[in-house]
């Protein structure tokens, strides 16, 4: 499970007053909603749709495209059409059904709950300026086909629009709604809590006023954590989901669960101390659920936590204007810096991902370009190297087109930004090691393109920029190698609306699925591809392919169009049921279709329709990458047939391949201009100081400038040199005993002086000194190579909060609620 870090800057004070000014603004109901219903955008999952208005911003320089389109069948051809009496049999009321709620209220949000993928629960919220209205719950027990009201579980509550409904990433059947009090003076919150899907509702009355969300833990479904600033910064915890409630930290800034790969008792906050002027702020750890805090390290900022490490941004000196990025590998007990080049407060960073064994970080260029550095580490997260420079990243809406595409190992999307503002899609195939242009479709022109013609894909910032982007790229762990995006052939992206393209082989060949934009899901372990047109406010129709985007049928699932908001597929990969969610055109009332493919998809695969896939025979290894030959079970592309639920792909491994440069990623200092192989020490670097300070020792990197990939499992083939000296000399980086700049600079001047009369004294003395050096008996003087600094990191989204637009689980667990703005 993961999350995004971001680093910005922030002040005690400044936080202090901001979150008095949301205080007064929450206890006044005081919100703001777009009223406007015609541009509703859908996270392609279980989430939360609201009437949000998709204003356009500044766009980048874009030139025409003219693609020669690939000719892709449909109903009309004989061999895509769907037998005539399986269509009859879709729109059978068993596998079409139509539900409209009784409820105009602005918000929805829909969550499943139980263990089988029936329930399905919904809830409808209205909020504006000083006006709250009561909210609605529902609940269906069918996949959607109907629902019952259960506002009597919930007593009439008003329901927050925002932070309003969380739901355990352990069990679906908990979930958590978070009510205004009816005197809103009170600093407390009313919570309605269901242990089985919905069933039944417990109340129960924080001490507290709730600020932000409450955090379920990762292996324990009981226990939560919730944070107060209204009540002294309180950080509280409950062992009995909400019942009862203990505060057990005062003056908290930040808070986390230890991830699920450390003991479950761990627990970071950190803690700020001290008067006015001469504030403290220590990361504190608990190993016993917060009965007891041990203080681990002094002037940090924020933290972050991601797998098995614990990130911190410390106070870097030169009067707490620089941060430095310390990374420990053992729950906090011992740190270590990273190695990276110093940036100032007016930067930032963003730990992307580490899902493969090695983290992706992002470091802002100076300047405010909306761009940055694209970094990799090694194994230890201590290490850095560049992956990718001119990475795009917009600091003013904290956007990323960072994309780790799930169906295929190694494989990552990303956009850069040019020398003349327009923005390019690149696609790496080995974690980083080397990015290449995204592959436009054999026989696509681009128009008036100097320079080159490659396929170019929308992600969240296009969404942010306002363009007609319903669906961010889309891949499922279980649909091996197929891919689903937003894009246009150009030699840059454009801001003209999009069409969707398909890769069946993790990103290497691509064709034209459907003209314009759409919303669009797979489901079936990707043996069924769903599509809703974008292009209009309202419609009825839906498109379906059983072989992988080439062929396409349409279904008039329902006589009136509606205003579509989006497909939520029921959770599991293979069930063959989808449900349509919007609302009417004329009485605003929220509609659901729900759908059951099994009348089209009605025959279970059998062996004969699985066909053996190897991944990778695009490249020039001949499929080996990241150091294996794999072998996957997919259905044939054109089998009309639905997997079991118990059905899983099945995959053989060869033997490991033979190394090669591709096995290798730049290794600290070195990097790779466009897309050689070649590794070449990186122009702001000085080779003679490629050192690295691990536990307070310094080790000397001797290096032919490659460092294998972590998890990269090739064997023998090419084999670069790289090991880590170790000079027995204790590092004297200013960053580790946490002197001030002044600190430092006195420190070093006294001994330059000692140094300076000991060899005027005497020529023996100054022969015994270097000896002394030589042997490892004197403090380290040579300058390590300076850590990035940073200002503040921060936890951007809340596990238990988001869908990611990706549509899919990349950095957080599939949750189930998302207000898109």
């Amino acid at each position: 499970m993961m999350a995004t870090f971001v680093i910005s800057v922030c002040t005690f004070s400044l936080m202090v007053l901001l979150l008095n000014t949301v205080h007064s603004t929450i206890l006044g109901n005081n919100y703001e909603p777009n009223l406007r219903r015609n541009n509703i955008r859908s996270t392609g999952l279980d989430g939360m749709f609201s009437q949000s208005d998709f204003t356009s911003a500044s766009k980048r320089r874009t030139q025409a495209v003219e693609n020669k389109r690939r000719r892709v069948r449909d109903a009309t051809d004989s061999k895509c059409s769907i037998p005539e009496e399986q269509m009859i049999a879709l729109s059978d009321p068993s596998h079409t059904s139509f539900y409209t709620f009784n409820d105009s209220n602005f918000n929805l949000a829909m969550i499943w709950t139980g263990p089988d993928g029936k329930e399905l629960m919904a809830l409808t919220t209205m909020e504006y300026t000083f006006y709250s209205a009561q909210s609605h719950l529902w609940i269906s027990n069918n996949f959607g086909r109907s629902f019952t009201s259960i506002n009597h579980l919930i007593e009439g509550a008003i329901i927050r629009a925002t932070d309003g409904i969380f739901k355990s990433s352990i069990d679906p059947q908990r979930v958590i709604l978070v009510s205004y009090m009816p005197d809103m003076s009170k600093t407390e919150t009313r919570l309605y809590g269901t242990l089985n899907g919905g069933k039944k509702f417990t109340k129960s009355i924080a001490p507290f006023y709730l600020d932000g969300s409450i955090v379920f833990h990762n292996t324990d479904a009981n226990r939560l954590l919730a944070h107060s600033p209204y009540q002294q910064f309180k950080l509280w915890v409950s062992n009995d989901f909400g019942i009862h409630w203990k505060d057990v930290q005062r003056n908290v800034l930040s808070y986390a669960w230890g991830s699920k790969e450390m003991e479950p008792g761990v627990l970071f906050a950190v803690v700020s101390s001290g008067s006015t002027g001469s504030v403290t702020q220590r990361l504190m750890r608990s190993t016993d659920y917060g009965e007891s805090f041990l203080a681990m390290k002094e002037n940090v900022y924020s933290f972050g936590v991601q797998g098995n490490f614990v990130f911190a941004a410390m106070d870097g000196g030169k009067k707490n204007e620089e941060r430095v990025l310390y990374v420990s590998k053992d729950d906090g007990e011992t740190w270590n810096p990273t190695q990276l080049p110093v940036i100032t407060i007016n930067q930032f960073f963003s730990v992307l991902d580490m899902n493969e064994g090695m983290l992706f970080i992002h470091v802002d260029d100076e300047g405010g370009t909306g761009s940055g550095t694209l970094y990799t580490s090694d194994a230890d997260g201590i290490v850095f190297s560049v992956s990718l420079k001119k990475h795009l990243y917009a600091e003013r809406s904290a956007t990323t087109d960072f994309y780790r595409v799930t169906s295929m190992r190694g494989v990552y999307l990303a956009s850069q930004v040019g020398d003349d503002l327009s923005i390019h899609t690149n696609i790496t195939f080995d974690r980083g090691g080397i990015w290449h242009p995204v592959k436009a479709p054999e026989g696509s022109v681009c128009k008036n393109s100097a320079t080159s013609c490659n396929l170019q894909i929308h992600n969240r910032y296009s969404q942010t920029e306002g363009l007609n982007v319903p669906s961010s790229p889309l891949s499922q762990q279980n649909a091996v190698g197929l891919i689903l995006a937003h894009g246009n052939v150009a030699d840059a992206l454009e801001t003209h609306p999009p069409d969707v393209f398909v890769s069946n082989d993790g990103g290497y060949n691509w064709t034209k699925a459907l003209a314009g934009p759409h919303h669009y899901t797979l489901t079936n372990n990707g043996g069924l591809l769903l599509a809703i047109s974008a292009e209009q406010d309202v419609t009825n129709i839906i498109k379906f392919s059983y072989d992988e985007g080439h062929c396409w049928n349409e279904y008039q699932f329902i006589k009136e169009p509606f205003s579509i908001t989006g497909l939520l597929p029921e959770p599991s990969t293979n069930s063959l049921n989808v449900s349509i969610w919007g609302f009417g055109v004329e009485d605003r009332r929220w509609r659901i279709v729900t759908i059951d493919f099994s009348a089209v998809l009605k025959n279970e695969c059998t062996e004969a329709d699985f066909v053996e896939w190897v991944p990778h025979l695009s490249n020039n290894n001949k499929g080996c990458l990241l150091g294996l030959n794999e072998t996957f079970e997919r259905v044939k592309p054109d089998s009309l047939c639905h997997l079991n639920y118990i059905h899983r792909p099945k995959a053989k491994v060869s033997d490991p391949c033979l190394c090669t440069k591709d096995d290798y990623e730049c290794d600290f200092g070195f990097s790779r201009k466009g897309e050689s192989e070649e590794c070449e020490v990186s122009a702001d670097v000085n080779p003679s100081q490629l050192d690295v300070c691990i536990n307070g020792v310094k080790e000397k990197i001797s290096t032919w400038g490659y460092r294998k990939i972590p998890g990269d499992k090739c064997v023998k083939g090419f084999q670069p040199v790289r090991s880590m000296d170790n000079l027995q000399q204790q590092c004297t980086n200013g960053l580790e005993s946490n002197l001030s700049v002044e600190q430092q600079d006195g420190h070093e001047v006294r001994t330059a002086t000692i140094v300076m009369i000991l060899l005027a004294v005497t020529f023996f003395s100054g022969i015994l000194l270097f000896l002394l050096y030589r042997h490892g008996k004197l403090p380290c003087t040579k300058p390590s190579l300076p850590s990035y600094r940073y200002s503040q990191l921060s936890r951007e989204d809340s596990v238990d909060k988001m869908v990611n637009l990706e549509s899919h689980p990349t950095y957080h667990d599939s949750s189930d609620e998302e207000m898109l703005e």
